[in-house]
């Protein structure tokens, strides 16, 4: 308690000052346990390594530890975040004017980007997430936004006539997600993978998903083509 109040004093006397401090300091350890954590995810895998490794790595208390992260699963979502999140918000900020299949590649494009530059951790990603704890690590509140930004793609593609009305857009955002997760986990856990994704995999299977979903517009008739083909078409002798 008292230390609390010692802090909470200098904060009064320099109210800019000292907060700015302890952000910083504290800004810099989490990184440092983030550090820690995903050299040590990369190189021994998520299983083995322990919270005691992580801390003794980032060089802090096994104690410290804990009021930054819970658990191993917290800290493997926040690495999660930190670089798929950036790379997901850079390729939405950056979407071509094209159509749907294209800018779902293109969000597609920027993860599978961030996977390469590091394969041994996007391994723990693809293994270790889908069984973590929604309720406490937050990774469903990120897959939330993922499915709703992508929803909007195909909600812009409804409402610009590519896709039919009616498409069920959530469903449609959930099941392309799948397709690129089954494809990465392939690509992944391929007994030797390859160092680089090929991406026509990828594109095919997801247009074969968007394929019997969109508009087909109808060939225009020629000028005074009321009458039935039939009839159109039959010869004049036989008028």
């Amino acid at each position: 308690m008292s230390a609390i109040i010692n802090v909470g004093a200098a904060a009064a006397a320099s109210p800019c000052l000292v907060p700015g401090r302890a952000a910083r300091a504290k800004r810099d350890k989490l990184c440092r346990i983030k550090r820690a954590a995903r050299k040590l995810f990369e190189q021994r895998g998520f299983e083995a390594t322990t919270t005691r490794e992580i801390a003794a790595e980032a060089d802090i208390g096994a104690g410290t530890l804990f009021l930054y992260a819970g658990s191993k699963e917290d800290l493997l979502v926040m690495i999660f975040r930190d670089d798929i999140g950036c790379s997901t918000d850079r390729a939405f900020a950056t979407l071509p004017r094209k159509p749907l299949l294209d800018q779902i590649l293109h969000v597609f494009r920027a993860m599978i980007a961030d996977h390469a530059a590091h394969p041994a951790l996007a391994k723990v990603f693809i293994k270790e997430l889908p069984f973590v704890r929604d309720d406490r690590h937050g990774i469903a509140d990120f897959m939330a936004s993922l499915y709703a930004r992508l929803g909007r793609l195909i909600d812009g593609a409804i409402r610009s006539g590519e896709l039919k009305a009616g498409v069920p857009v959530l469903a449609l955002a959930h099941n392309v997600f799948a397709i690129y997760f089954q494809t990465l986990q392939r690509w992944l856990g391929a007994k030797c993978p390859s160092p680089e994704f090929h991406e026509a995999d990828l594109r095919d299977s997801i247009e074969l998903q968007l394929s019997g979903l969109r508009n087909r517009s109808p060939r225009p008739r020629p000028e005074g083509a009321n009458a039935p083909s039939h009839k159109r078409l039959r010869p004049a002798s036989q008028e």
